[in-house]
């Protein structure tokens, strides 16, 4: 199968990402609200974040004591650096999230279009890795596209017009990313976005306090 490139989509982003990202920041700023209200010295990841285009709103909001970007393309992040410039609480990391050896745990961490990017058993790898970097009791938050028939027609009429660019994206069903999820952690939330065509899943857990991650 064919890779995305994501080279190419930082220097130049899918054509409806802005859209899509906006509903997405107010659904994720909702939902930091709810669960994480008036946290002091809050620390937060952002996993595949790259060039992130929720940093300055949650950097604002919530003032955290450490907001970690960790991403695997450079291009990316040399994108973050030159809009965002050096800021003290803010530390961008270049490795695979597969690798499992981030050295730091987190209140909160969160992924948008991440783990619809592996195969099945790496999608596993990459749900477990997003536990292994957060506390006992943490949140998290994972975003990801799910396979509904708004998606499929969306998604096929895009790719029908030559502008579909995420040639390795695995829509997921919810119900493949629970298998996992419920092992290490207590659903809060679920909402599958409708309003952007290409239907995002949203999920809220907390880290269960004892767990064994394999």
């Amino acid at each position: 199968m064919k890779k995305t490139d994501w080279n190419a989509y930082y220097k130049k982003p899918y054509k409806f990402a802005g859209f899509t990202k906006r509903i997405i920041t107010r659904v994720l700023l909702k939902y930091i609200q709810q669960y994480m209200p008036k946290k002091t010295d809050m620390t937060i990841m952002e996993i595949g974040g790259g060039n992130s285009c929720f940093y300055e709103l949650f950097d604002e909001t919530f003032q955290p004591k450490a907001y970690y970007i960790v991403d695997n393309n450079q291009v990316g992040l040399d994108e973050f650096s030159r809009r965002i410039g050096n800021r003290d609480n803010t530390y961008l990391i270049n490795q695979d999230i597969l690798d499992h050896d981030l050295k730091v745990e987190c209140d909160l961490v969160f992924s948008v279009g991440l783990i619809e990017h592996f195969s099945v058993e790496n999608t596993r790898e990459a749900i477990l890795a997003h536990f292994d970097v957060l506390k006992s009791g943490g949140i998290l938050i994972l975003g990801f596209p799910t396979p509904t028939f708004l998606y499929k027609i969306t998604r096929k009429i895009s790719e029908l017009l030559g502008l579909w660019i995420f040639h390795d994206e695995r829509p997921l069903k919810i119900a493949e990313v629970l298998d996992t999820v419920n092992r290490h952690g207590e659903l809060l939330e679920k909402k599958i976005i409708w309003s952007i065509f290409l239907t995002q899943a949203m999920l809220v857990i907390k880290k269960k306090t004892t767990e064994g991650h394999r």
